[in-house]
């Protein structure tokens, strides 16, 4: 069984985080910067940050708000609420999201689930699924605008449409479940998983520590989401992985934030003019790969994502590996080196590390003894 994720919801509204039930009936629970710190600390796995205000004139208060979170935090965090244009995507990626959850723009114009897919990658696309039962108890259907519009859209058929469009993840919500702390619907939640290829984010109803459980122990979902628990204290994010392991539902141990700050201070960035020579190797077979160039902020991009980032010094600016090949490297694990001065990357290179096509970038030979 893989690792499965805890990520906290926070639904904002006017620059601070609210909640309700069925999104209606809304409070004010707190400032979004603060909660997404606090739970990156309790070791969330993922923040999901949904602007349920998605007007045009919200669209700049959520970038703002995507740079002041991926300021505070190491971990990824999806953005959804009013996205309906590829520009309207680039702009909360460019402010520091993750990724971008597409719901009723989605619903109406499928083509920008491809787009997006295809300009951006599939990582980066997560189609939210708003699903409510119908009445006849023989379904769900997909519904937009909060729950309010039924688009008679059978859910498991939305579900495959989505991933051949590209999506690389399903953030699925019940609407019957949401808000009520009774469990998630586990139903519902299974057979979407059951024809799904792609990750399911499990959504609506969560109220203890038995309902994250079920929906591991019934591999009913790889994520799972909550909101109300987490922001009225009732629950810890580390209380609910130390529940599930203890349980032998196995978890993420995340890098927190004081883990980070311990790397950075290890290293002698002054030594180096700011950039630390990093040197690359394949996780599996120890072959060097690369050299590169490590800043403070390129490291932290790299502990944050868990994909190599380093510093373009031709070009003078960050660069993350993989951003427009697709050729992505997974770190496994970071080294220092005895003088605090050099990194080593392991990571899990599935393609080629060089621009050139070659799988490591020393492929010349200049000297050789033969034996």
């Amino acid at each position: 069984m893989h690792t499965k994720r805890i990520i906290p919801c926070l639904d904002v509204k006017d620059g601070k985080v609210v909640k309700g039930v069925n999104f209606v009936g809304l409070q004010e629970v707190g400032d979004p910067v603060a909660l997404a710190y606090e739970y990156y600390k309790q070791g969330a796995d993922e923040l999901v940050f949904l602007d349920i205000t998605a007007t045009h004139e919200a669209r700049d208060t959520i970038s703002e708000l995507c740079e002041r979170v991926a300021a505070e935090i190491f971990i990824p965090f999806t953005v959804g609420g009013g996205i309906r244009t590829i520009q309207d995507i680039k702009k909360i990626l460019r402010a520091g999201a993750d990724k971008v959850s597409l719901n009723s723009a989605a619903v109406k114009n499928p083509e920008l689930i491809r787009e997006g897919a295809e300009i951006f990658g599939s990582q980066c696309i997560v189609a939210a699924i708003d699903a409510k039962q119908r009445d006849t108890k023989d379904g769900w259907n997909v519904v937009i605008n909060g729950g309010r519009i039924d688009t008679v859209i059978d859910v498991l058929d939305w579900v495959k449409k989505v991933q051949e469009l590209g999506a690389g993840e399903i953030l699925l919500t019940s609407m019957d479940q949401d808000g009520r702390k009774q469990g998630f619907d586990l139903a519902l939640c299974c057979a979407v998983n059951q024809i799904a290829d792609i990750p399911i984010i499990a959504s609506g109803g969560c109220g203890s520590l038995t309902h994250f459980y079920d929906v591991f122990a019934q591999n009913a979902a790889d994520a799972a989401l909550a909101a109300s628990l987490f922001h009225y204290g009732e629950l810890s994010v580390k209380e609910v992985k130390d529940y599930l392991s203890y349980r032998n539902i196995p978890v993420r141990k995340s890098i927190s934030c004081f883990d980070i700050e311990e790397l950075l201070s290890k290293i002698d960035f002054q030594k180096q003019n700011g950039l630390i020579p990093t040197i690359v190797q394949d996780h599996m077979t120890k072959e060097v790969l690369m050299l590169a160039y490590t800043s403070i902020e390129s490291l932290k991009i790299t502990c944050k994502k868990g994909l190599a980032c380093y510093y373009s010094r031709s070009r003078n600016e960050l660069w993350l590996k993989g951003e427009t090949s697709g050729h992505y490297q997974k770190i496994k694990e970071i080294r220092l080196d005895c003088d605090h001065d050099t990194l080593l990357f392991s990571v899990i290179q599935t393609t080629a590390a060089c621009h050139t096509g070659a799988y490591s970038c020393f492929y010349q030979i200049l000297y050789q003894i033969e034996e």
